[in-house]
């Protein structure tokens, strides 16, 4: 998975539900697409948790 941002990983997963949505999945490629999705999910979940933990970091920091 060549992915560079939170907002492309965002895009491509958003492509995949597009096409489950719209049955263009052919059975074949189902449980690819899946997979795809989980790892997509993965990646988006552990960028918005470091995302969250450097904002409260800082958010710490000017309030001391």
């Amino acid at each position: 998975m060549d992915i560079k941002s939170y907002e492309q990983a965002f895009e491509r997963l958003e492509k995949i539900v597009e096409e489950l949505e719209n049955e263009q999945v052919t059975i074949d490629q189902l449980a690819e697409k899946v997979e795809s999705a989980s790892e997509l999910l993965n990646y988006c979940r552990d960028k918005l948790r470091k995302t969250e933990s450097k904002v409260n970091e800082i958010i710490d920091k000017m309030e001391q």
